[in-house]
Parts: structure tokens; sequence; C-alpha cells
């Protein structure tokens, strides 16, 4: 082929377009983007996963749109340990097992829902998509899932609930304001437009962490919340509502006891995606801790976990350690960028690794994992954190229901081999 001057051009161009991202570290499953043009939304069909709906919303957002974010504290330490931690766990699977219907079915405060996941408050939907929070809605509507808006959402809180299904149930996240007038009109809005628990956001009271990525394009401001919320504060704050509140961002066992002492019916393990304080530790190390100094906990309130979750193994992991749901909030925001079908590729995704896995593992309902610690093996963790291993049962051996499933299989082998003659084994 003869090469003319405007055919090399072009060809200059197409190479000059060719897109290379930087993949932050996320694992390599293949995903090509020699394909993909910055700044244009790449096809769907080239998102498996939920790593690939980052780097597709990477690709497709404006530099300051994707730092809002994926921006975490100073050095990101914590926001990449909880994208990490996960390699220094195992699952444990048992053959012999029954699993040709699994079940996810999940009830958070007494509702039922079709997963024991749910879409987390994150603020600004509408920097991805002009559907904004109401995607969201749509989605976990559709698939009967809990969505929980945050109070710092594009839209209103009126259309946010107007984007409800019949009979769907939602949450709403609020700040501590020091205006109280605003508290008080935001709590109200929550109950008459028929939100159903108030999720309390306790560790940005004051100030924001340091975010250098959003500050490169985002001098910020002040935030708005008080700096003196004490015990006696959540006190007033729930005498001000009749909706049940969820403290959401405890980052200790100490403060997972005081919640449950309170008397409140749950609380939310987070450490905010690593936006807080740099160094804070992942919701698999706080569980740990639970485990190690207040056990009795996990029976006396429910735990919800969110950071650094973008796979059906790292629910697994935290629900066997006792959590009962698991939020995800910046993989939805990554979904957005298309709109209300990115929103639920996202929770289909999910909901196949789910199933797969559970399946693969030889347990058929997420009822039996949560908080059987038979099914994780978490010792490398437990040694990094506590200098050594944990009294945690991990044996081979699953125990509740599936000890009867296992017994009983037992007992029909011993009678098929009795009944051939053969001296029977234990």
């Amino acid at each position: 082929m003869r090469f003319t001057p405007s055919l090399w051009t072009a060809q200059l161009a197409g190479l000059a377009a060719a897109v290379v991202i930087d993949m932050e570290g996320l694992p390599d499953t293949g995903l090509d983007t020699s394909s993909w043009t910055t700044g244009t939304l790449p096809p769907i069909a080239d998102c498996v996963d939920l790593n690939d709906l980052q780097i597709a919303a990477k690709n497709t957002l404006s530099p300051a749109n994707y730092a809002y974010y994926r921006t975490a504290a100073l050095d990101e330490i914590t926001y990449k340990a909880n994208l990490f931690i996960w390699e220094k766990i195992r699952l444990n699977g048992f053959s012999f097992r029954d699993v040709s219907n699994i079940n996810l079915n999940t009830s958070i405060l007494g509702y039922e829902f079709a997963a024991p996941f749910f879409i987390a408050p994150a603020a600004q939907a509408g920097r991805a998509s002009s559907g904004a929070e109401s995607n969201f809605v749509k989605a976990a509507g559709a698939a009967n899932i809990l969505y929980v808006p945050s109070i710092s959402s594009t839209q209103s809180i009126a259309t946010i609930a107007n984007a409800a299904v019949d009979g769907q149930v939602m949450f709403h996240q609020e700040y501590i304001w020091s205006d109280e007038s605003r508290l008080q009109s935001e709590l109200s809005q929550f109950e008459s437009r028929g939100f159903k628990a108030i999720v309390l956001t306790v560790d940005n009271t004051g100030i924001q962490g340091i975010r250098d990525r959003q500050m490169r394009f985002s001098a910020g401001g002040d935030s708005g919340h008080s700096q003196a919320f004490t015990v006696e504060s959540l006190g007033r704050l729930q005498s001000m509502t009749t909706l049940p509140v969820i403290p959401k961002g405890v980052k200790t066992a100490h403060d997972v006891k005081l919640v449950a002492e309170l008397g409140l019916p749950a609380v939310y393990i987070s450490n905010h995606g690593g936006r807080v304080v740099d160094g804070a530790p992942t919701a698999v190390e706080i569980l740990l801790d639970v485990h190690r100094l207040y056990p009795e906990v996990f029976g006396q309130i429910e735990i919800y976990c969110d950071g650094g979750v973008r796979r059906a193994t790292h629910i697994i992991t935290l629900l066997a350690l006792g959590c009962r749901a698991v939020g995800l909030a910046r993989p939805a925001m990554y979904a957005n960028v298309y709109g209300q079908a990115g929103v639920t590729k996202m929770i289909n995704i999910l909901s196949q690794e789910l199933q797969t896995t559970m399946a693969l593992m030889g347990e058929s309902n997420i009822d039996l994992i949560r908080g059987n610690t038979t099914y994780i093996n978490t010792k490398q963790v437990e040694l990094e954190m506590f200098g050594a291993p944990l009294n945690i049962d991990t044996s081979s051996t699953p125990y509740a229901v599936a000890v009867g499933s296992d017994q009983s299989f037992r007992m029909n082998l011993n009678n098929l081999v009795a009944s051939n003659g053969t001296n029977s084994t234990s």
C-alpha cells in the first residue's frame, strides 16, 4: 500500500488517540482499552467486573469529577488497604453439598431484600449521570436491594423519594449539622417521604479529611458539621425523630460495643472509604477486633460494613465475620456513568458472583455463611494485627445446620456400606 500524506496523518492521529489508562494497581483481568477514546463512554459490554466499571468511569469523567469520587485522605494508605486486605484471606469450600437452590435473601432491620449487599451513601451522583441518584433508586428497586441516599446528593430528598417503586424500602444518610433547624427539617422530610431509617455519619464531624486529589481541583470549604457531637448529642438527635438511627463511620471495637450498649438497633463499620483518617483500620480488622474483645456484640446488634468491596468473595468474608449486610459506594458511582443500566449491571455482576462462589464453596444459604468463621481463614491478618492468631474456630468442618447435613450424609453412607456387607467407616 502506498502511503499518502493524508493517510499517514490519519494513522498518526489514530495512534495518538489510543487510550493508555493507569489501572491504579487493580487486578489485571484482561480488560482491553486500546479501542477506547478518552472522554467517550466505552461499550458497557467491555465491563465484566466492578473494577472494569471504575476504569470506564476514569476514561469518561472529567479529571475533576473522577477525582471527586476516587480521592482519599493523605497518602491513601487506608484506601489501598481497603482494596487489598482481601489478598490476605482464604475461603474454605466444602464438597458433597446440595447447592441446587441458592438463597441470597437478607433481612436488614427487619426489612426483606434480595441480596446481602446495598448501595451505600455517596455524594453528588449527578457528576456521573444526569439521572443522578434516581438511577440508584430505580436499579435498587428493580433488584429489591437497599439504597441509602446521601444527604449531599445532587437531587433533593423529594426527587429521590419520588423515584421509588411501590413498596421500595430506603434508608437515608444524615450528618450532624451545626444548624439544628436544618437537621430537624431534614429529619422530618425523611419521615414524611417514607424513608425507614437514618444512617448517621459520625466520623466526619467538623472538618473533612485532607484529600489531595480533590484539592487539586477544589479548595473545599466549611462542611457545616458539628464539632461538638457526643453521646448526649446522639440521644438528642434520636429524640428528634421516630426513625431508628444507625451510626456510620465506627472504626473501633470499643465504639461498636458502645453503640450496642446504647440500645441502638445497628452499627455501621466504615472508614469512609479512606477519605477521613488515613491509617484507619479496614472493616475486616475491626470485625476481628470485635471478635477478640466483645464477641457477644454479634448477638446484640446488626452490623453493616463497607470499604473496598469489589467482589462477591469480599462480601462473603465480611458476612462470615459477622456482618449482616455490606455496602458499596464508589462502585455504584462509577457504574452510574452508564446510568441506570450501569447500576443494574453492577448489581447483576455481584449477584452472579455471589451465587457462583457460594455454589463452588458448597453453601446454598447466605444465612449459613453469616457469622460462620469456618468458611474463612483470616490468620494472616490476625498475625499482622495482633501478633498472634485469634482463638476463632477456622476448622474444616462447617458448624450449625451444616454439621447436621454432614452427619446425615455419614449415616446414609454407613447404611449403604453395611447393606453391601462391607465394614462401615467413621
